[in-house]
């Protein structure tokens, strides 16, 4: 009888243990995933904040690619810094970074480099929500991308989506065309490719941040990034060239850390903790604060076809990224 009542104490001790273990662990879960929500929706608000700025920028007269050079400029000491800190912290990552560093910085080329050149240039001839609206789109980028590249199978339900996503693109696209002429036919071919190159490079992104971190891999990013972007200006322009107004000095200082630095290291973040499909669904606030700013700051519209475009779209996302 004793040894019975031992026995059950010792089990009843063993499933209390469990399930404390259990709901600690789940608890802890929990708590990463919503730190990686917040890290999407706080990337997404900075993020949203680039077109208008922009857009600000370009009344100075300066170009894009200048523009480009001083966010990077400003921003690469802090991508310095924290490799280095990251490499003194953890010694172990010496042999990964050494094999996936050059692939990596090809990788920023795509995503920091091309897909930020086409959207500034875009940005040159269509309003900073149609720009906003149309970068939005790159979820389903990536799910044309899979069925083409990697054979993934696309069903109805996807189809629907990316039927919805494009006919709210077109609604707003066929808006400014009427009101603001031809030259929004280029601004949205660019932007489109900065979405494409912009997709490509989340394809590629999530195994090497598996292998590297989120901080080191955003570092390495810039870094390829930065380089094509200083070449670049180095190629079309003089170092003269560098002289600019002050008040784009500014506009470039955040573009730098509020719209590159802080939302870069958040939304490689988030794709850590939470996924990019579920980091694309966060992101559907962001046409919603651009539009909330260029109506405010820009003066620009916000009509019936902002609305029924905006929403087609933003539903669209959801739809595509809870399938998944």
């Amino acid at each position: 009888m004793e040894q019975t009542s031992i026995t059950s104490n010792s089990t009843s001790t063993t499933n209390n243990t469990t399930q404390r273990t259990i709901r600690s662990a789940l608890g802890e879960r929990l708590s990463a995933h919503k730190i990686g929500l917040l890290c999407a929706f706080f990337a997404t608000c900075l993020f949203s904040t680039k077109g208008i700025f922009i857009k600000l920028a370009y009344q100075y007269g300066i170009d894009s690619i200048t523009l480009m050079t001083y966010r990077m400029l400003l921003s690469l000491p802090f991508y310095i810094a924290v490799f280095v800190w990251m490499i003194r912290k953890k010694p172990a990552l010496s042999s990964p970074i050494k094999a996936q560093f050059v692939p990596v910085m090809g990788i920023g080329l795509l995503g920091y480099y091309l897909s930020s050149y086409f959207d500034l240039q875009g940005l040159n001839h269509i309003s900073s929500q149609l720009e906003r609206l149309l970068l939005f789109t790159y979820p389903t980028v990536v799910v044309i991308l899979s069925w083409l590249v990697l054979g993934n199978r696309i069903n109805r339900q996807v189809i629907g989506a990316l039927i919805l996503a494009y006919a709210g693109v077109f609604v707003l696209f066929y808006h400014d065309l009427g009101k603001q002429g031809e030259g929004v036919i280029t601004g949205s071919l660019l932007v489109l490719t900065a979405c494409f190159t912009f997709a490509c490079y989340l394809l590629f992104s999530k195994s090497k941040i598996q292998k590297l971190g989120s901080l080191v891999f955003t570092c390495i990013v810039m870094f390829g990034a930065s380089f094509m972007i200083f070449v670049h200006f180095l190629i079309v322009h003089d170092v003269a060239d560098l002289s600019i107004p002050m008040p784009v000095f500014w506009i470039s200082l955040w573009l730098a850390i509020g719209c590159t630095v802080i939302p870069s290291f958040l939304m490689s973040e988030a794709i850590a903790r939470v996924g990019p499909e579920q980091a694309s669904i966060v992101g559907g606030s962001g046409p919603v604060l651009t539009a909330l700013m260029a109506v405010f700051l820009l003066d620009e519209a916000f009509t019936l076809f902002h609305f029924l475009g905006m929403s087609m779209v933003i539903v669209a996302i959801v739809w595509l990224s809870v399938r998944k």
